[in-house]
């Protein structure tokens, strides 16, 4: 007698050899205490199993061992299901597989030697059922009643496969997930399974798996699960930190991308320098730091839903400078500080210039006003190639010495001089803004035979003023800034000074020489911000004169915002205050936003229709919003090529406009504009209308870079 093998009544009369079984079996990563599974589910791995051609009496026996017949019905699937059979070996090496023939519920599986087997059903691809049966005789297996499990997945863009698994609680058993396509909308998923308690968790490539936090009961009616919320996979952005300066106030924020709202930061490795504080909710970093050094540590920013990423970061803190102080060292800052005289020998300037790595920086002492220095020496000065800074007062001019053509006789005079306190009254009583500091007057004259007086500027000139480091401390620099006093409008009129955090200073450029002051401006306040979430954003930038609000004290946070006001607003930021003419059929001079139109036109920040219209009354969407930004940007000379950032980040990336795909890239790595949360998925939403709170924060965002790039100027 020939030995007996596995044979079908589904097939008769075929002989079941060892089939290749092939399908990725997968066992599930373990579940997260924090998630409340109350049985650990085993770690689940990639593993193929491949059998030779032989059959499944040659795998398991080596003799002629009597066989029988299994049997059994499967309830519960309808014809639209493809539905699996499959008998194993308890070991797993050897199998044999039946696809029951649509609208057949009825199995029958003969030549079964006597032993233990796994009796395994797949509905659709999907594992529906694994259950232990003992062969020891021909035997009908009890029917296998199916129940339908219904569920949504939302949060994942259309033509992204996601995977459902279904896993047996208090069983250790491979798995083959349901394998779903979303149609970007809420995906339904259907699977059938055999009534018990099951843990199911959802896969899907570049998002955070979902795991149910409870146990799933499956009974005998159909069982609805609550909604899937994918989110994107969370990831710490920030790979570098600036450095810091000794006993200077230092702030920078951490990034991360994906996860669901709100976000939690913590230090989970390493210390933060002494002085400096992380803030849970926000991800800055800020304080005051004490002690120069190398300080490595671990950041962790931790989701709603219990996702974690840490990253590995620095912060290198150097010593504080002294070439701003009037007690500097000229042997190693290249600036001096002598007695109280006003002028240097040629020696002195010589080291100052033999010192020096960049700025050639003079110190004039406490007290004095001015500083004088003959054509010769500046010649000395000039011949080094760098700039010059003249410290007086704590005050600091610096300028280009070729700008300045000295007659060889000449004497060139730096002069800042203190205001007295009846005119510093009668100055500040013009305006309603706060004194901070003095009023100094500041001149640069020449003075020879034949001239006398003051020097017109051919270039324009970095002035630098000082601010206590008290209004650093606590972010209230915002208000402040430099104000040059108008002679023949008798009015103060605004720098717009970049704010040094480092150094605690106020900085811009000039074309001309006057009277100068440090004024804090009043807090504009808004009847209708109150509790909103843009209200810090919306009173910095009322406050520097960039936005404005209505005749009845309301800002409208939410309203939509024109592109005649969102141009206008970034005029202001970027400083273009110019006379200019446009041609665009629908902006006319009367109109309050025409300059503020020809201006950012004339710098390329802003562009028109193809009918020639601006159409300055209609709403901004995010992504014309986002191409302002980025040609602001490019504007101001500030790189971004080391900075880009796919635009794929966003979950409906594919909906942004092929013109603006470039910028949204760039504005969003530079971190002006942000994605929304929308239904568990960070998306960019570039059709939709912005809001007048959004663009002050973005307003907010740009004038912080656009700062600190005008720094290195």
């Amino acid at each position: 007698m020939g030995k007996s093998s596995f044979r079908s009544d589904i097939k008769p009369g075929s002989i079941f050899m060892a089939l290749v079984f092939f399908f990725n079996i997968v066992f599930f990563t373990s579940v997260q205490t924090s998630l409340a599974v109350s049985n650990d589910i085993s770690d689940l791995s990639v593993k193929e199993t491949v059998y030779t051609q032989q059959s499944v009496n040659d795998a398991v026996y080596e003799g002629e061992p009597q066989t029988f017949t299994l049997s059994g019905t499967i309830l519960g699937t309808t014809k639209s299901d493809t539905v699996e059979i499959i008998l194993s070996a308890v070991n797993g090496e050897a199998m044999v597989t039946q696809t029951l023939p649509k609208e057949q519920s009825e199995y029958s599986i003969s030549g079964v030697p006597a032993g233990g087997y796994n009796l395994c059903v797949h509905v659709n691809g999907a594992t529906s059922v694994i259950e232990f049966v003992q062969v020891d005789g021909h035997m009908t297996v009890p029917n296998i009643e199916l129940v339908t499990v219904r569920g949504i997945i939302g949060g994942l863009p259309e033509g992204v496969s996601a995977s459902v698994y279904f896993v047996p609680e208090n069983k250790n058993h491979m798995v083959l997930p349901l394998t779903v396509v979303s149609d970007e909308n809420e995906t339904e998923f259907v699977h059938k399974l055999l009534p018990g308690n099951y843990h199911i968790i959802v896969k899907a490539e570049g998002y955070e798996d979902y795991v149910f936090p409870d146990t799933i009961t499956v009974e005998e009616d159909e069982t609805v699960l609550d909604p899937v919320e994918m989110v994107l996979e969370l990831k710490v952005l920030t790979t570098s930190l600036p450095s810091g300066t000794e006993n200077r106030v230092y702030s920078a924020e951490l990034q991360a991308t994906g996860g669901k709202e709100p976000l939690a930061w913590s230090i989970t490795g390493g210390t933060l320098p002494d002085g400096l504080a992380l803030d849970n909710s926000s991800g800055v970093i800020s304080g005051t730091i004490f002690v120069r050094g190398d300080y490595a540590f671990e950041v962790t920013v931790t989701d709603y839903y219990g996702h974690t990423d840490s990253k590995n970061l620095n912060i290198s803190v150097a010593r504080r400078s002294s070439s701003g102080s009037s007690s500097s060292n000229s042997s190693s800052s290249g600036s001096i500080s002598k007695g109280t005289n006003t002028t240097f020998s040629d020696r002195e300037l010589q080291e100052v210039v033999d010192n020096a790595k960049e700025t050639l920086t003079l110190v004039v002492p406490a007290g004095n006003a001015s500083f004088t220095i003959t054509a010769e020496q500046y010649n000395l000065l000039m011949e080094s190639g760098k700039n010059i800074g003249i410290l007086i007062q704590g005050v600091k001019i610096v300028l280009d010495p070729t700008d300045i053509d000295l007659p060889d006789d000449a004497l060139l005079i730096f002069q800042i001089q203190e205001m007295d306190k009846d005119t510093t009254a009668e100055l500040i009583n013009t305006t309603n803004y706060q004194l901070i500091g003095k009023v100094f007057d500041i001149t640069v004259e020449i003075s020879n035979s034949d001239l006398q007086g003051e020097f017109p500027l051919s270039q324009s000139v970095r002035l630098s003023f000082p601010v206590d480091s008290i209004f650093w401390s606590d972010n209230s620099h915002y208000r402040f800034d430099v104000f040059c006093y108008n002679e023949e409008l008798l009015q103060w009129e605004p720098m717009r000074a970049v704010h040094d955090l480092n150094d605690q200073l106020l900085t811009f450029r000039t074309p001309h020489l006057s009277k100068y002051a440090v004024l804090q401006r009043p807090v504009k306040e808004f009847l209708d911000i109150n509790g909103h979430w843009g209200r810090e954003d919306i009173e910095k930038m009322a406050t520097r004169g960039i936005v404005g609000g209505y005749d009845d004290q309301s800002f409208r946070p939410n309203k939509n915002i024109t592109r005649a006001e969102f141009t206008t607003f970034l005029s202001r930021l970027m400083g273009l205050d110019e006379k200019v003419s446009i041609e665009f059929t629908d902006v006319a001079e009367e109109d309050w936003y025409y300059n503020s139109i020809g201006n950012a036109y004339k710098a390329q920040i802003v562009g028109g229709y193809k009918d020639g219209s601006f159409k300055p009354n209609q709403y901004i969407t995010r992504e014309q919003m986002a191409a302002m930004i980025s040609n602001a940007l490019e504007y101001a000379n500030i790189s971004l090529e080391e900075k880009i950032m796919k635009w794929e980040v966003f979950s409906d990336a594919r909906s942004i406009s092929l013109w603006a795909r470039h910028s949204v890239a760039m504005s969003s790595n530079m971190g002006i504009v942000r994605g929304v949360l929308s239904d568990g998925k960070v998306i960019f939403a570039p059709a939709k209308y912005a809001t007048r709170a959004e663009a002050a924060a973005m307003l907010t965002r740009l004038i912080d870079i656009t700062e600190n790039a005008k720094l290195n100027f």
